[in-house]
């Protein structure tokens, strides 16, 4: 398992619960869609570190 990109996946879905909360409190409902929006995108590059970093055979990069 490549831990660098479970922390990755960490941070983002960090970034992601962070917008959810700000979307939440935003004065329009264009910002919270937006927020709302980046939210969802680092969700799903979250998923997708995650995946990668579980398939067997994986190996760290850059080291």
């Amino acid at each position: 398992m490549d831990h660098d990109r479970v922390r990755q996946a960490q941070a983002l879905r960090v970034k992601a619960l962070m917008c959810r909360r700000w979307a939440d409190t935003a004065r329009d409902s264009e910002g919270a869609a937006r927020l709302a929006a980046m939210a969802s995108a680092y969700e799903g590059q979250a998923d997708a570190f995650e995946q990668e970093a579980a398939t067997p055979g994986c190996k760290q990069r850059g080291r």
